[in-house]
């Protein structure tokens, strides 16, 4: 995908926007605790590396899983903005022909669909029950694949505004991002459950108190 300079300044700015927002609000505090720094680093290149996994299929752009909403379960959304985007930076640094589309894609594949996992998060925890299998099935697995479906539904509809000629006519947009969701859905899903069990302190919007006693 190619933006011409205009779009690549627009989305620098927008990016810069959120991450400062982002920053100024987020919980540092959490990472003075050496254990959640490293998780919190750990978690980046982890994601950084996700995203170098690429593939393409025809005509459409390279795709990948993302990684957001587990950022968001692990670290709240807003250390998850400031992760993201330094993860999607390094993958740009370890494939340089992506690196001027890194605004775009941090705006398009970081902070969209970590505000769609933040309100589905939400959403569970104010609408439904306060139980462990909400929180696994609705925050994780259902909060995954609708950030997935979002970002590439977004990307291909700015493909189409922009550079209709990337997307052919005959694109199978429609199962490629369910699958892609279903995917996003299921590590989402079994790395929380993991991490819920076996290293809950690693996530943060987690609590045995709410989800495991129903507090």
């Amino acid at each position: 995908m190619t933006l011409s300079l205009g779009q690549t300044l627009a989305s620098l700015v927008a990016l810069c926007a959120c991450v400062g927002w982002a920053a100024l609000r987020a919980p540092w505090a959490r990472l003075r605790d050496g254990v959640q720094s490293h998780v919190f680093l750990g978690a980046i290149v982890a994601v950084a590396l996700l995203w170098s996994i690429s593939s393409a299929v025809g005509m459409l752009p390279r795709l990948h899983l993302l990684g957001a909403t587990l950022m968001v379960l692990m670290f709240g959304s807003r250390l998850a903005v400031i992760g993201m985007t330094a993860a999607i930076a390094l993958s740009g640094v370890m494939m340089p022909e992506s690196l001027s589309t890194a605004p775009f894609r941090a705006l398009v594949g970081g902070v969209l669909p970590i505000a769609v996992s933040h309100l589905m998060l939400r959403v569970c925890e104010e609408k439904l029950p306060p139980n462990f299998f909400i929180y696994v099935f609705g925050a994780a697995f259902f909060g995954g694949a609708a950030a997935m479906v979002s970002a590439g539904a977004l990307t291909a509809a700015l493909l189409d505004l922009y550079t209709p000629a990337a997307l052919p006519p005959d694109a199978p947009l429609t199962a490629v991002l369910l699958m892609l969701g279903l995917a996003e859905a299921t590590l989402t899903g079994m790395l929380a459950t993991l991490m819920a069990v076996y290293r809950p302190h690693w996530i943060g919007t987690f609590s045995d108190e709410r989800y495991l006693r129903g507090g």
